[in-house]
């Protein structure tokens, strides 16, 4: 899978999966990236169709997509 994704955003993919609803800061410092990076993965991750943005307050949470799981179940 990271040879398709790449390394990282191969990894926020995971997060995401393993921890759903996370916000963006979570992300980042679950990964060990910035948050800006963090940001752009989930970014390109979510217009992948891969994952997901829930709107909670003022914070924007990350969620697996469908087709998300289906990648990663693949993977496996």
């Amino acid at each position: 899978m990271s040879a398709l994704l790449g390394r990282t955003r191969a990894t926020v993919l995971c997060v995401i999966a393993e921890q759903p609803n996370c916000n963006t800061t979570q992300l980042a410092d679950r990964v060990g990236i910035a948050t800006a990076s963090a940001s752009e993965h989930a970014t390109v991750l979510r217009s992948a169709g891969l994952t997901a943005a829930v709107r909670h307050r003022n914070m924007v949470l990350h969620i697996l997509t469908a087709a998300g799981h289906a990648l990663l179940s693949a993977a496996m």
